[in-house]
Parts: C-alpha cells; structure tokens; sequence
C-alpha cells in the first residue's frame, strides 16, 4: 500500500522559510514515501476547472487504500485546501493532515474554515497536547498524533561557547519587541520585514542578515536561543506559542544553544522537563537569570540537549510519526 507526503513548490521563497517541510518530506522519501509536488499558484485568479485540473494531476498516483500524508498549510485558498481533502477522501485514502502552522490560533480572522478542514481528514498531526485540547475544544474531532519538535537535518556543527549573549532567529513582525530591547545583547538573524526597513535597533541589538539555514547555524557563535512573540493588534503570537513547535527551537538545539522561552510555552515545558535552558514570565526577568547563569550550569544545559539534537539531525520525530500513520 503506497504512502504519500505532500509537498508544496515554492521556488521564489527563502530557503529557511521552506527548510521545515522541505526536511519532512526528506525523510518521508527516505523512508520509503513518495513525495507529492503541489506547485503554488495563486489559485484565487483561476476558475474552479482549472484547480480541479491542477489537483487530479497532482493525485494521479492517488488510488484507495493508499495514505495521504498532506503538509499544511500549502498556502493556496480555501477552497482549494477544502477541495483536495475532498477529492481524497472521494478517493477513499487513509488521510491525514501535518500542521506546520494554523492561523486561527495565532490570528483574530474571520472567515474561519480551517477547523471544518481538519475534519475532514482521519488524523491531525499537532506539535503538543495543548494544540489538540484547543482544537478539540474548537469542534476538531479527527484522531491525532502529537509530534512535540520538527526535525532539523544538516551536517554535524561545533557546538557554541558559553557567554551571556543572547541569538535571536525568525521572523521579526512577530515580535516588536525588538525595537526597544534592552539591558542584554542580542544578536538578531532574520530578513527585514517591509515595514521595518527603515528601523534603527537599539545599539545593543546587531543585526547579522538574513541568511540560509546552514550559513545560519554556522554563524552562531556562543550564548542562548531565545523564543519570544508578542500579542498585539489583530496578532496573537505570544498565545501561540502555548501550542506550537517552533522550528527556531530545532535549529537552536542543533547549534547547542540553551533555549529561552515563555514559561506558558509548549516548548518552555520541554525545556524545563528537559532542562535544556530556562524559562522567564516576562522579558524584563531575562538579565537577572542571565547574570545568574554559570560556565558550568551552561554546560549542562547544552550536554542534556546532545540526545536531542542527535534525533532531530537523523530525523527521529518524523519517523515516530510516520510509522503511527502506517500502524
């Protein structure tokens, strides 16, 4: 019985904004998957005939019995993402859905589809027990699989130094923050968004660049990864983050960077389970805990994440995963 993992083709993004699904899809084909390309097009322009012309080529290799691993969200329109899990399920294919994001629970929008989508697949694939207990709150009733981190494959790196420096990596819009940072370095990864491009950081944030995920992890230094959002207007990043995995969080135990992070987080949880860095209520708290934190507790942190980074660099989540699918 084939598997299939969906695979969105997006040529003229960067490559770290691709990197997570494009790693999942790696190893799915790796295991034995067969990587299906969905070109992105901005489907909104075309009439209906023509999505549907666009989807039955894509499912072509589609036939019932077989699993469809579907990769979301894709980035096209609603009605396309309500129209391929329909022709799935009209194909009478085990379905399941991976959310790498679901912008319900980060954003104040309306219309709201996606819960009725996730219903329409067999199982969801969430980053944490907090993600499917919100959903389900929210009317999801699909089976679900928990995955707590993405993996994050690349060659073998140095691990980084101890100082109190702080690296931050991502996307800026969602964390504001920034533009008024103080009291701590920071070293700040990323690319500008457009409405921050005349922003002039305070001196004690540099500005690195935007650079490609293993010119990234190569240009970390020493110091921490800190994982942080704010809440403002429409947004409700930091609220997020109560669900979600963030894949910075991959890529900074990949570097050996003790983690930083909101208590309330998903991901802080694991960071004090693990005891992998530390976890602060509120940012003004984070040059105390620094100035507290010794060489030697540094090391420990960083000798408790190598398990860690050992299955994140092999693909260890994603194969957990895919062999529940094929259970």
């Amino acid at each position: 019985m084939p598997n299939f993992i969906t695979h969105t083709i997006e040529p003229w993004m960067p490559p770290g904004a691709l990197k997570a699904k494009a790693d999942y899809a790696h190893i799915a084909d790796q295991s034995g998957w067969t990587v299906l390309p969905l070109a992105r097009y901005n489907d909104a322009r075309y009439d209906d005939a023509t999505r549907t012309q666009f989807i039955n080529s894509w499912l072509q290799q589609v036939n019932t019995n077989d699993i469809v691993l579907h990769q979301f969200p894709s980035y096209m329109s609603a009605d396309f993402e309500v129209q391929f899990a329909k022709k799935l399920k009209a194909r009478q294919v085990k379905r399941a859905i991976l959310i790498h994001d679901i912008e319900p629970l980060r954003l104040m929008k309306h219309p709201i589809w996606e819960f009725d989508l996730l219903n329409l697949y067999d199982i969801v694939i969430v980053h944490s027990q907090a993600m499917k207990a919100q959903l389900q709150s929210l009317g999801v009733t699909s089976q679900f699989i928990i995955q707590p981190l993405f993996d994050y494959l690349g060659l073998s790196y140095s691990l980084v130094s101890f100082s109190h420096e702080i690296n931050f990596a991502g996307t800026f819009q969602k964390s504001p923050w920034l533009q008024q940072a103080q009291n701590v370095h920071i070293n700040l990864f990323g690319a500008k968004p457009k409405k921050w491009r005349d922003t002039t950081f305070p001196a004690n944030v540099t500005y690195k660049g935007n650079l490609d995920p293993e010119q990234l992890i190569m240009a970390f230094r020493d110091g921490f990864g800190l994982i942080w959002d704010n809440d403002f207007e429409d947004k409700t990043y930091k609220t997020y983050t109560k669900y979600n995995a963030p894949h910075k969080a991959s890529l900074y135990i990949r570097a050996g960077l003790p983690l930083i992070a909101w208590r309330e987080s998903a991901i802080g949880q694991i960071i004090a389970e693990q005891e992998i860095g530390f976890v602060i209520d509120k940012l003004n708290q984070l040059p105390a805990q620094l100035s507290e934190t010794t060489a030697a507790q540094f090391n420990i942190w960083q000798q408790n994440m190598q398990p860690l980074a050992q299955q994140l660099a092999c693909g260890y989540f994603t194969k957990a995963t895919l062999t529940q699918l094929t259970q």
